[in-house]
Order: structure tokens, then sequence, then C-alpha cells
């Protein structure tokens, strides 16, 4: 059984400072933030429930503490003085998006209107349903269609089996189990 996190863990690496009551310090790096605090890695690892003072570049001074310590990583929770948690996380969370942009969608297949756009769809469960084909490419096609699709629906497009990969605006696009022979794809193409 594999455990599933209910908040998001958003990949962050910044340097931080951390020290304890004692004037004691040690470098760590962020791996990663959630509502629930964040996990940094070092090699010194404090001790369970230690109770810490921490500078994280661009994100400020915190008091935080341990909340689990492993072998390589611990994580700790902000719970005072200086930056807010939700400040923090919220800093945190902003700094992680723009270390990890959203890739843009890059199309390796060239795309294509056929001249013959009409094609009937058949879903799982035998009922076929016309479409209109917008465009489509060795590796897809996006389909105008009013029928509701789920993601991840297995579908097959005229001869070719698919499966739907995202929803557009009034209808879906689907990838073909097997891709197309890209020499071969032009206008003329049926489906």
């Amino acid at each position: 059984m594999t455990e599933r996190r209910a908040n998001p863990r958003h990949a962050i690496i910044l340097p931080a400072l951390c020290w304890s009551g004692d004037g004691s310090e040690f470098h760590a790096i962020t791996v990663d933030i959630s509502t629930e605090g964040i996990r940094m890695r070092s090699a010194t690892i404090p001790h369970l429930g230690s109770q810490l003072g921490c500078s994280i570049r661009g994100v400020g001074v915190m008091e935080i503490r341990v909340v689990r310590a492993d072998a390589a990583d611990f994580a700790v929770r902000v719970v005072g003085r200086g930056a807010t948690p939700s400040e923090v996380v919220r800093n945190l969370v902003e700094m992680a998006r723009l270390q990890a942009p959203p890739s843009e969608e890059v199309r390796v297949c060239r795309r294509v209107v056929p001249k013959r756009r009409v094609v009937q769809v058949v879903m799982a469960n035998g009922t076929s349903v016309p479409a209109r084909i917008l465009n489509l490419s060795a590796s897809g096609v996006a389909l105008q269609m009013d029928a509701p699709l789920d993601l991840g629906q297995a579908i097959v497009v005229g001869r070719h089996r698919a499966r739907i990969a995202r929803r557009i605006d009034g209808g879906v696009g689907a990838a073909f189990l097997t891709p197309l022979d890209e020499a071969t794809v032009s206008e003329n193409t049926v489906l």
C-alpha cells in the first residue's frame, strides 16, 4: 500500500543556516515544502523535538521545531518568532514555482487538418458517436464532439485505438495507442 499525502509537496532548493539555543550552527538546504512543514537535508541532523533558529535565503529568519529526523534529512515546522508559518509557506511555494516553472508543451509531431474531417468514435461500451477532426498528427488527434469523455478513457477513432489525453474547448485530445507513421500523415489521411 502506498501512502498518499493530503497536502502536495513543492520541490524547493535553498540554502539555510540553522542554530540551536547554545549557539552552535549548521548549514542545511531545503528539499521540499508543504503546508505541514519544510523538509531539509544536512550533514548535521538535529534531534527530534529540537527548537532551532533558522534563516532561509529569500524567506527570512524564523523559529522552527524538528518534527521528523532521519539519517539524511529532517522535517521542521515553523513555530514562532519572525515570519509566520503562512508567510513562510507562501514565500517558499512561490520560490518553488520560480525554480521549476511549468514546462511549455512541445509538439514533436507535425499537425495537419485532413480533408476528410468526419469520423466515428467508439467508446469502450460499444456506443458510437460522430466527431469532427480539428487536427491530427502521428501521435494523436484533436476531436470536436458532444459526448462527455473522461481523461484516460479508451476509445477507437475510426480504425485507431486511442486514449483521452486532455480536454479542449468543445472536445478532447486523444493519443493514439500505436502512433501513425509520421511520413504518411497528410491532409489525405483517413482515420
